[in-house]
């Protein structure tokens, strides 16, 4: 049974409705994002929300330990807990403790069972930053109870107009249906200080003025792809350095493996942390949740993962947006508004192999002023896509004061 798996144990009796009882009569907003990059996503938004109406409360969940405890780092002040069973009684259950007024849901996340209770008390359910893939919008479409579920949803404010239509068609109502735009352009970071670049930069044992190469949100096999690229880079920049950041901290150790079976010292982030001295010139495996947005800050090149495997890519645009040169594989399903903005802005490279990986690394290594150049094109491209947040922040309003069918 899946309450059998470790996964579903963490935090079972949270999942199971137990969650903390919310005391007070103040009103409630209830923002769930499934995972990490959706709880990443709820800080801008929460934030917000809270400037906007600061005599509202704040609960927040997530559905993964991962994004429990980035959303415990990003909202130390708040109630935070696991995403309840699609039950009746535990999803009934977490609404009596939190009583919201309205729930919000980020990207995704409708679960029948508590769309079917938050419906019978009253409580209007919003989708925020809304996706919806062509292959989800298919299993969606074979499920018949699936339409009654998407007709009690208030809002779906979709990131484009793409998943606004696949919305309307897999039976969300068209009269509530409407585009926002993806608050992944809100709020992005900037690039670090100096001083703050060079205090990571020592704590890595990376020299000053040294040229990083950052593998982000990689997965298996695209850290052996970088490690090879990386030795061949080298001979042409023996300072080179490499961060590898795994998409999963757990296959922290298959990364370390890697590197030793290629001939390199290894050290941890975690080690780090608790006072090892990084060897000179070895490659750092960062096997810790939430630091990858200060670490993009050290990059020279950055390569975003999950896109030379079939994972439908990762988050290309933080390292964009703090000026990096950025350089991703073929498969981008995931991030294709950002893939399609950054490749027509000239912001960013999109290789098609492990042989143009290689190529466009080298070339940006080698050639310093071509790199600038692209960052800063980047960053003007998605500086002029911001905005989505106080759009979903006016629609989820407008669902609280009960305007609209929704």
């Amino acid at each position: 049974m899946l309450i059998c798996s470790s996964r579903w144990r963490r935090g079972l009796c949270q999942r199971l409705g137990g969650v903390p009882r919310r005391a007070g009569e103040r009103p409630c907003l209830w923002v769930h994002g499934a995972s990490v990059g959706e709880a990443v996503l709820a800080k801008g938004f929460v934030a917000a929300w809270r400037q906007a109406h600061p005599d509202w409360d704040v609960a927040i969940s997530a559905f993964t330990p991962t994004g429990i405890e980035v959303a415990k780092r990003s909202f130390s002040d708040l109630p935070v807990f696991f995403w309840p069973l699609d039950l009746s009684f535990c999803c009934g259950r977490s609404l009596g403790r939190i009583r919201p007024a309205a729930v919000v849901l980020i990207e995704m996340e409708v679960w029948p069972g508590f769309v079917a209770a938050a419906a019978a008390r009253g409580i209007p359910v919003a989708v925020v930053n809304g996706r919806i893939t062509e292959r989800s919008a298919g299993r969606y479409d074979r499920v018949p109870f699936v339409r009654r579920t998407f007709a009690k949803i208030a809002r779906f404010c979709a990131q484009e107009e793409q998943y606004a239509w696949r919305a309307r068609e897999i039976g969300f109502p068209a009269d509530r249906v409407m585009t926002t735009g993806n608050m992944k352009f809100d709020g992005l970071p900037e690039a670090p200080s100096e001083e703050t670049k060079a205090a990571l930069a020592a704590k890595l044992g990376i020299a000053a003025g040294a040229a990083v190469l950052v593998g982000g949100s990689t997965h298996d096999p695209e850290e052996k792809l970088l490690l090879g690229a990386f030795e061949e880079l080298r001979a042409a920049h023996p300072g080179l350095r490499l961060v590898l950041v795994p998409r999963h901290p757990e296959r922290a150790a298959d990364v370390v493996r890697a590197a030793a079976e290629a001939g390199h010292e290894t050290v941890r982030k975690t080690d780090i942390d608790q006072g090892v001295a990084p060897p000179p010139d070895a490659v750092v495996v960062v096997d810790t949740v939430g630091d990858l947005r200060t670490l993009w800050g050290l990059a020279t090149v950055a390569y975003v993962g999950g896109s030379l495997t079939p994972r439908g890519g990762q988050n290309i645009m933080e390292p964009a947006a703090m000026g990096k040169p950025v350089v991703f594989g073929p498969n981008m399903e995931n991030f294709r508004e950002a893939r399609e903005l950054l490749v027509g802005a000239q912001g960013c490279r999109q290789v098609p192999d492990a042989a143009g990986l290689l190529a466009a690394l080298r070339e940006l290594f080698e050639n310093a002023e071509a790199a600038r150049v692209m960052g800063a094109k980047a960053q003007e491209a998605l500086r002029d896509k911001a905005g989505a947040t106080a759009k979903n922040l006016a629609e989820v309003w407008s669902v609280v004061q009960g305007r609209g069918r929704g």
